[in-house]
């Protein structure tokens, strides 16, 4: 996951900056009061190690940088996550 969100980071030509500043953008959409500094070292630790954070914030991120997470059962059935 960390080398996935990583490339999309790259292949956008973003920081990690304005990967927070879009994150800020989200939140605040969904009526949330936050700033960059207060959400600055939650998308790096994110980013460095999505394994041990919430799906809550991995999908965030995805969504901040266009995306969207599926799940794809083994018989081949898919879902988009909401």
């Amino acid at each position: 996951m960390r080398d996935i969100l990583q490339e999309r980071l790259d292949e956008l030509d973003i920081t990690k900056y304005e990967l927070t500043r879009r994150v800020v953008e989200l939140r605040k959409q969904d009526g949330q009061d936050t700033t960059i500094s207060k959400l600055s070292s939650a998308v790096t630790k994110a980013l460095e190690e999505p394994d041990g954070r919430r799906y809550s914030a991995i999908a965030e991120l995805v969504e901040a940088m266009d995306g969207e997470l599926l799940v794809r059962w083994k018989d081949y059935k898919e879902v988009k996550v909401q």
